[in-house]
């Protein structure tokens, strides 16, 4: 028995030249695709890896730019808390004006003393808001503030100026008639 199967199938008669052919083709065939690549499932299912894979790296990189940004968000609160420290001006414990202010909708006040009142009133003195406190600082410090968080500031309006522009505004439409006697 030295020979192939084929050529044993041959000389036993079992199996005729052209069938062996075919085998011999069918093998090559099946041969060829084998070398050509992964079959189709191999390839759907590598292509799942790899998107997987691009996604994990894009949540990955989502992630660490919001954990970026929340450090760079808590390093300018830290400063921002820093300036206000140690630039505050502390009412004194005889305070006896509460100062009225508005602040996200909501009247708020505190205790200060007739001197401060006057320095906010002329803009020497600024109110800004540190975390759930109120503190006093210069105005050029107030500045440096509102320059990393313009939120942190607590505006000083005043509402009877800004209510009659609005009225004159309003107003305006209607002029008052110079023959009008009483």
């Amino acid at each position: 028995m030295a020979g192939s199967l084929k050529d044993q199938l041959l000389k036993a008669g079992l199996a005729s030249k052209k069938q062996a052919k075919e085998a011999e083709l069918a093998k090559r065939r099946e041969q060829k695709q084998n070398r050509s690549g992964p079959d189709p499932a191999e390839r759907e299912r590598a292509a799942a890896i790899e998107a997987a894979r691009r996604e994990k790296i894009a949540k990955d990189r989502e992630l660490n730019e919001q954990r970026q940004a929340e450090k760079a968000r808590r390093a300018l609160r830290a400063e921002i808390r820093q300036l206000a420290e140690q630039h505050r001006i502390a009412p004194p414990a005889n305070a006896d004006v509460r100062y009225h202010f508005v602040r996200d909708g909501r009247v708020q006040s505190i205790w200060i003393d007739a001197e401060l009142q006057k320095l906010l009133g002329a803009g020497t003195l600024r109110l800004v808001a540190v975390e759930q406190a109120f503190v006093l600082v210069p105005a050029d410090i107030a500045e440096r503030i509102a320059q990393r968080d313009p939120a942190a500031l607590v505006e000083n309006e005043d509402p009877s100026n800004a209510r009659n522009t609005e009225d004159d505004a309003l107003y305006e439409q209607f002029p008052i008639p110079d023959d009008l006697h009483w």
